[in-house]
């Protein structure tokens, strides 16, 4: 249990380490000071963020994983990265950074409207089987049957001679007659 820890704790600083090192050398060195790059250079722009994506999908990861939820938390994390990648794809650098296209074109909106759609139903299903956990199946079952219920042992009796009649003999030691 405790590597499983240290391996997403790694992942989250790795993730974290790698969007702060890329918009520090690029986005601050490159357009800022050094004069590199432009801040219409969209390249930059797409991969700094996918690596904020990553890195805020890491850090949800981290902190909600619970038992019994890793599938449902992998879909809502895989669907909100999806939708913010082509946020980022289409609107920010398609619009806002590189110009490709206008506010005008009806495809990006229907593009992203969809997607939109598709990560609200899963945060939306995720939310309303929040509480539903998935019991594990115990290593080791044991079935214990009741033990059958025994008859009362009553005494038996000689219908002949009426004498005591012990255990399972079936005849009387007295007279010889048949025990029933």
């Amino acid at each position: 249990m405790e590597r499983k820890r240290k391996h997403r704790v790694e992942a989250l600083i790795g993730s974290w380490s790698f969007f702060v090192f890329w918009m520090f050398l690029f986005g601050i060195i490159g357009i800022l000071v050094a004069d590199w790059f432009t801040v219409a250079s969209w390249w930059i722009w797409l991969i700094g963020g996918m690596a904020f994506i990553g890195a805020v999908a890491e850090t949800i990861r981290f902190t909600a994983m619970k038992r019994g939820k890793r599938k449902r938390l992998e879909s809502l994390i895989g669907s909100w990265s999806f939708f913010l990648f082509f946020v980022l794809l289409f609107y920010v650098i398609g619009i806002e950074v590189a110009g490709w296209w206008t506010y005008d074109a009806w495809w990006v909106w229907l593009i992203l409207g969809l997607l939109f759609m598709g990560t609200i139903s899963t945060t939306i299903r995720f939310f309303v089987y929040r509480h539903e956990v998935i019991q594990p199946v115990p290593k080791t079952t044991t079935i214990q049957t009741p033990k059958p219920i025994q008859p009362e042992k009553r005494p038996k009796y000689c219908q002949s001679c009426g004498s005591k009649v012990e255990g399972t003999e079936k005849f009387c030691a007295n007279c010889g007659a048949p025990v029933e």
